[in-house]
């Protein structure tokens, strides 16, 4: 697993840092196309795809692209004009070398900043959340080895790692599913490293039609005794200050 990766996904629940209005001291693409994508009647079809060389998204809104640059959930960005979330773009952008995805991600925030005027604050609001804490009957996770190493590894629904936090189990957790629609915080009161196995199948529909998926919820408490609990509390946000649409290359 990349160290990298690993970095990403401990860190979730604080947005990266806040947008600057130069660009010049930030990391940046040595070369970007920004298109507008060809109308075309009928739903959202994007595609995006994050690798170390580069970024390739298709049929993107910028509201979008703001959430991939700064790994928020829409409930967390506000302002702005309309036709952030609705007017679509192709976006390809290539770095010098091959980079951590974190840096990517800052580029991708220059890129914004560059060709779509992008300008933003942080602000904390009341939003609802959820809360990581232990189940009826206790949590099912083993303690780890405490040597500062944490290993990530898995596909979308899948966790398996050597020495983690709960902080950092609250941060994957809220990317996992589409299920997680706010932000989740460690609220367990456990403290130390775990070793964590998390699997949700997400089966195809059986013959009868009937989904066969499993609930994160549901494997949550059966395989690791731990649930998330709505409730409010202070989550960061991002407020679009500006947004100037971009013509194309």
């Amino acid at each position: 697993m990349m160290k990298s990766l690993a970095l990403c996904l401990i860190l979730p629940a604080a947005l990266p840092a806040q947008a600057q209005t130069t660009v010049t001291a930030r990391p940046a693409f040595e070369v970007a196309s920004v298109k507008p994508h060809p109308p075309a009647p009928g739903p959202l079809r994007s595609s995006s795809s994050v690798e170390p060389g580069g970024i390739n998204f298709t049929d993107v809104t910028l509201k979008g692209c703001i959430r991939a640059a700064y790994e928020v959930q829409p409930n967390r960005i506000s302002g702005g004009p309309d036709w952030i979330a609705s007017d679509r773009y192709d976006i390809v952008a290539k770095a010098a070398s091959a980079v951590p995805k974190a840096r990517l991600l800052l580029m991708l925030q220059t890129l914004l900043e560059d060709r779509f005027q992008l300008r933003l604050h942080r602000e904390t609001k009341e939003l609802p959340i959820y809360a990581l804490v232990a189940g009826k009957n206790g949590p099912k996770i083993h303690p780890g080895k405490e040597d500062g190493e944490t290993e990530i590894g898995g596909g979308a629904h899948l966790i398996d790692s050597r020495g983690m936090t709960m902080k950092a189990l609250a941060g994957v957790l809220s990317r996992l599913s589409e299920e997680v629609d706010r932000p989740v915080f460690d609220m367990t009161g456990l403290a130390g490293v775990f070793d964590v196995t998390f699997d949700v199948e997400m089966e195809d529909k059986s013959a009868t039609g009937a989904d066969s998926s499993q609930s994160i919820f549901t494997a949550l408490q059966e395989q690791l005794g731990l649930k998330l609990e709505p409730r409010r509390g202070p989550v960061e946000t991002l407020v679009i200050d500006q947004a100037v649409k971009a013509s194309g290359n």
